[in-house]
């Protein structure tokens, strides 16, 4: 059986279940979980069983790594204490990849209008909000698995990062991913064809990589720059993720360095990580919300 014959009986028991009226529907809960479960999965196989992709998600963060760390670390970035450019670096390169994935998640509502399986999910009677969170927690899900990866590579990158920082960035990850995959979905959910996603998520993710503090410290910028870093979402999500993971060679530095090269600053107000993850938390909340609308007008 496919993933799309196995999606298509699931979503057709969560229908009839419905249309019945049967005990687990009038609860309003193992109906809508079930119609998450199928389409998360969904997103999942549809993942694993492509192998080009799993392989071609990693290449560009680390031949950018191994660019940018070898080939201009020593000229573009002056980093206080032993912080080598390619351990500053590399948080931004895992919260790269998960941009990355998590936006282009998105196109497989594209791929599902074209191939008519959108419109047989968006016809049955089940929740259209289970059917977005499902089409959310799935690309989070592949974007969470390709940060984790990035991490067991790091020893072999000849980066130093401890197995308890990376438990403590499972979570932010996680909740990073989510946020960037609603935009995603959103996206996906007004475009008609795969061509015009990759161009218009091109667009987004550009500006909002270079401008996120990835590749440089952000609290050292012209003016003019200095807005736009501010008002970009994913500089607070690059800001936590950097911040746990140099949080053992931060310890070393006085006590305001951190905060030259980590922390983002607003007015001479330095946000602490806990407020940095709450303006995640907050975008993530309006990212769901479109995404919901915009399933919810889609035809």
């Amino acid at each position: 059986m496919t993933v799309e014959q196995a999606t298509a009986t699931a979503t057709a028991e969560a229908a009839a279940q419905v249309a019945t009226g049967s005990p687990r529907r009038a609860t309003g809960r193992a109906s809508f979980l079930q119609v998450v479960r199928v389409i998360w999965m969904r997103e999942v196989l549809i993942y694993f069983r492509d192998r080009p992709r799993m392989i071609s998600a990693f290449i560009m963060p680390i031949m950018m790594l191994v660019m940018f760390g070898e080939g201009l670390g020593n000229s573009i970035a002056t980093l206080p204490g032993d912080i080598g450019y390619r351990q500053f670096i590399f948080p931004g390169m895992v919260a790269m990849i998960v941009l990355m994935n998590s936006v282009f998640s998105g196109v497989s509502i594209v791929t599902d209008r074209q191939f008519g399986f959108l419109r047989e999910i968006l016809v049955a009677p089940v929740s259209r909000t289970a059917i977005c969170i499902g089409k959310i927690t799935g690309g989070a899900t592949v974007s969470l698995v390709n940060g984790v990866v990035m991490f067991v590579m790091a020893p072999i990158l000849g980066i130093d990062i401890t197995l308890e920082v990376v438990a403590k960035l499972i979570g932010l990850i996680a909740l990073v991913s989510f946020m960037l995959t609603g935009l995603g979905v959103a996206l996906g959910s007004r475009l008609r064809s795969v061509e015009s996603f990759q161009m218009i998520s091109q667009v987004a993710i550009m500006p909002a990589m270079f401008l996120s503090g990835i590749f440089f410290p952000i609290n050292n910028v012209p003016a003019w720059m200095d807005v736009i870093v501010k008002l970009n979402p994913v500089t607070y999500a690059v800001a936590p993720i950097r911040e746990i993971a140099l949080s053992e060679q931060l310890k070393a530095l006085p006590a305001d360095a951190p905060f030259q090269i980590t922390h983002v600053d607003w007015f001479g107000y330095t946000l602490s990580t806990w407020e940095e993850i709450g303006v995640v938390v907050v975008f993530g909340a309006a990212m769901l919300t479109i995404a919901i609308r915009a399933i919810r007008t889609t035809e």
